[in-house]
């Protein structure tokens, strides 16, 4: 039963609390990374940034120099660091909490936790959050909806479309989604659209929720021949509303 509720949920939560974007008129891509695993640090930014191209990290400091089955977590000085880079670093709460496992209270008090110790770093506060393990709800959409400018899930795109509140976003694990991704950067230049693409770990070995190198380069080569605009998520959102205000 508390299953099939999880699904009822997610599913649901597509079509209700939506603030529908302008579909750009030219195509942009954002590459963003979930968590804080070192190795998309040490190895997917450095070819990012080979393309003076930034990226989007989704951090939940609590990882911070902790290890599990995404590998070695950065620190809290690799996430000053990466903004320093150039790279956006945006919330992911700080605990990764799963919101179908606790009180929307406790839930809203990890984000701000987290957003707290991104204060002591330095850092400016965070415009946008992706759901952990891509876990939403009708309520929670509307309790973030004033937070952040964009909230990310783990839907993959079926139109160009773009709900602020449930970005849709493409898989780039080491499986069949490599294909898909590359089939659907094939279609950048005849069908405008945000196409957003997420892994996790960048490494030979990765878990199942991340990619190798040589696959990752692979996304990488196709945006570049693509030759369309590579943002970070507030970058993307700041095009589109001003898009939205110029029409």
């Amino acid at each position: 039963m508390k299953s099939s509720y999880r699904i009822f949920t997610r599913r649901l939560s597509r079509y209700v609390e939506k603030s529908i974007l302008p579909t750009p008129d030219q195509s942009i891509v954002t590459f963003s990374f979930d968590d804080c695993p070192l190795s998309a640090i040490q190895t997917a930014l450095p070819m990012l940034e080979a393309q003076d191209w930034s990226a989007t990290i989704y951090v939940a400091c609590g990882l911070c120099d902790t290890e599990n089955h995404l590998g070695v977590h950065m620190s809290l000085q690799d996430v000053t660091d990466v903004h320093a880079r150039g790279h956006e670093i945006a919330d992911h709460t700080f605990s990764h909490l799963n919101t179908m496992d606790v009180s929307l209270e406790t839930f809203l008090a990890d984000i701000e936790k987290n957003q707290s110790v991104l204060k002591s770093l330095g850092l400016p506060p965070s415009r946008h959050f992706a759901y952990p393990f891509g876990e939403v709800s009708p309520t929670l959409k509307r309790a973030l909806r004033k937070r952040f400018s964009t909230m990310r899930g783990v839907i993959s795109p079926k139109t160009p479309a773009q709900d602020a509140n449930l970005l849709n976003a493409m898989r780039v694990y080491s499986d069949e989604t490599v294909e898909l991704a590359i089939t659907q950067i094939s279609t950048l230049a005849e069908t405008p659209q945000w196409l957003h693409f997420f892994t996790h770990d960048v490494r030979d070995t990765p878990s199942e929720f991340g990619c190798t190198p040589e696959n990752f380069s692979r996304i990488v080569a196709a945006v570049k021949s693509s030759g369309v605009a590579v943002m970070t998520v507030d970058q993307a959102y700041a095009s589109l509303q001003q898009q939205r205000n110029v029409s």
